[in-house]
Formats: C-alpha cells, sequence, structure tokens
C-alpha cells in the first residue's frame, strides 16, 4: 500500500496564489541547477492545480500508483484577501470530497488559530463536513504551541484526529521561527494522545525533529519536499535519511508529496520508484531493508491512520 499524507487540494486558486506557488517551484528548481520560466509555470498552475470536483486528485492516485491521500487546505489569517468564507468553502469542499472518496482520502482542515471564530470553524468541519485532522503552516506567523492554537488542538485530539503542521525553513515572507520543531515539544506532554506529523521533518533542521520524535510516541514526519534533495543530490538524500531513520526510528517516517504542487518538478510516480529502489540502488556504503521501505511508503501511516 502506498499512502501520501500530504496532498494540498486546491479547488480555486486566486493570481496573489499562483505567484507565489510558480516562485516557490522556480526557486527549488534553481537549487537542483534546472531552469523553469516563471511565466510557463504559473500557466501550469493554472492549469493543472485547481481541482473543485475532486477528479483530478483520483487520477492522479490511478496515475501514480497512491492507494490512500490525506489531502489539506490551507488558512492564512495575515492576508486580508483570504476570509473566513473563503477558508470555510474550501474545507467543505474538500471534506465532501473525502466523503465521497473515504476508501482513499482522507481530509485534513485548514483553520487559522488567529481567527476570531477559528474554534466554531473548526468545529464545524469536524461535524459538518467531515474532516478527519487540522493542518497548520506556523510560518505564516503563529506559535504551533500558543494559546489560540490549543484551544483548536483539543478540538482534534477529542476527535481523535490528526495534526499535519509544517516544520523547517522557507523562503521570505515566511516566518520559519514559528516553523521550529522544537516548537512541538510540548504537544506531547499537554495532548499526549495527539497524532502529530511534522512536515517535512524539519527539512535541514531534521535532527530537531529525530530528537523530538525518538521520545515522543505519536510525533511522525512526513518526506514531502525530500524529492528535490533526492533528485538533486542523491547521495547527501540517502545519507540524511539513513541517519534520520537511525535517531528516530523507521516507523516514524511517512510518504509524503506535496501534491499537485511539486509534482510539476517530479512526477510522483518517479519519486515512489526512487524509494522502492533504495534497497538495491542506494548510494555506496549506505543501506536500506525491504522492511523499512515498505513501512515508510505505506505501512507506518496505514497503522497510524488505521486504515483497513
Amino acid at each position: 500500500m502506498i499512502v501520501d499524507v500530504h496532498y494540498h487540494f486546491i479547488p480555486e486558486v486566486t493570481q496573489q496564489r499562483v505567484a507565489w506557488i510558480s516562485k516557490g517551484v522556480v526557486s527549488l528548481a534553481r537549487r537542483i541547477g534546472q531552469s523553469f520560466d516563471m511565466e510557463a509555470v504559473g500557466k501550469s498552475v493554472e492549469k493543472n492545480v485547481t481541482d473543485p470536483t475532486g477528479e483530478r486528485l483520483i487520477a492522479w492516485m490511478e496515475d501514480s500508483g497512491v492507494d490512500f491521500t490525506c489531502i489539506c487546505t490551507i488558512d492564512n489569517a495575515s492576508v486580508e484577501s483570504m476570509t473566513k468564507e473563503m477558508a470555510q468553502k474550501a474545507n467543505r469542499i474538500m471534506g465532501e470530497i473525502a466523503q465521497k472518496n473515504s476508501k482513499k482520502v482522507m481530509a485534513l482542515a485548514g483553520v487559522d488559530p488567529r481567527r476570531p471564530d477559528a474554534l466554531n470553524m473548526l468545529r464545524q468541519c469536524f461535524e459538518e463536513f467531515g474532516v478527519r485532522g487540522l493542518k497548520y503552516h506556523p510560518d505564516y506567523g503563529f506559535n504551533p504551541s500558543g494559546t489560540e492554537s490549543y484551544k483548536l488542538l483539543q478540538i482534534v485530539q477529542d476527535n481523535d484526529g490528526i495534526l499535519l503542521t509544517h516544520t523547517g525553513p522557507l523562503p521570505p515572507p515566511a516566518r520559519p521561527k514559528f516553523a521550529d520543531p522544537m516548537l512541538l515539544a510540548d504537544l506531547a506532554t499537554d495532548f499526549p494522545d495527539l497524532k502529530v506529523i511534522a512536515a517535512h521533518m524539519g527539512m535541514s533542521d531534521w535532527r530537531s525533529w529525530a530528537g523530538l520524535a525518538s521520545f515522543q510516541p505519536n510525533l511522525y514526519g512526513d518526506l514531502a519536499m525530500w524529492d528535490v534533495l533526492a533528485f538533486g543530490k542523491y547521495e547527501l538524500f540517502c545519507r540524511e535519511l539513513r541517519n534520520l531513520l537511525d535517531y528516530a526510528g523507521a516507523s516514524k517516517v511517512l510518504f509524503g508529496t506535496d501534491s499537485p504542487i511539486f509534482n510539476m518538478l517530479f512526477p510522483t510516480k518517479k519519486w515512489i520508484q526512487l524509494i522502492k529502489d533504495l534497497p538495491d540502488n542506494s548510494w555506496q556504503g549506505i543501506h536500506f531493508s525491504e522492511e523499512e521501505v515498505n513501512a515508510i511508503l505505506g505501512g507506518n501511516a496505514a497503522s497510524l491512520l488505521r486504515l483497513e
């Protein structure tokens, strides 16, 4: 079974968000020596990212060989044009698609804890929209272990839900100090039953995540955006992955893609195949077992999400 725990569901997209996504894709491409035209990427984003019916999601899963996907939306209260109504519309559409495809899809709501009505928004997402968890982007400017966040996390824990929260550096205007994996340290004490996935495992700051994950039974991490390192600097990817598995344990790492945004750089099926090939095709002197690969690609997530 292949399980992707990190897919961005985008029912509609503004020109501001097209520009933001395009800038991110081009920036990552440059890091690995690829040259992408910003205008061409923007047109591709407009054409391929929006998915108001979920048809693109299901087609992508079938083409990529993904059996189950956690889809999420993002809310950002610091952007004036992103209203509460827009955020809830996206959550509602996403929830309906997840319920329609419940054997393949799980939804994680996007609710910014800084919104005055955040509690009611999240309750509606669980009670009416059928979501199963919450997605955070604290680099927008809030502390995931802050007072406002704790009120939402109590709802997530009470509903036996999942928190997927961004960790790791990002370029301006992001505020990565709020995405430090160490800000998740208190959650294990204050919300002992809350299941937390640190998106990207802190990326270059993975040691902070691994140190916590080795002690916190409900803290996991995903491999979203690690494909940039895997395809750009394969030796470094193998060394870093081997080290973090040894630190945190292979049971803590989950497969993730950040699709449909970053599969414009690398098709998801190539990313899956690269991981499948690790036992036979890793960098010299670095070894991965079939059991580790199977756990990462789906076994760990199936256990966490209680999939049949």
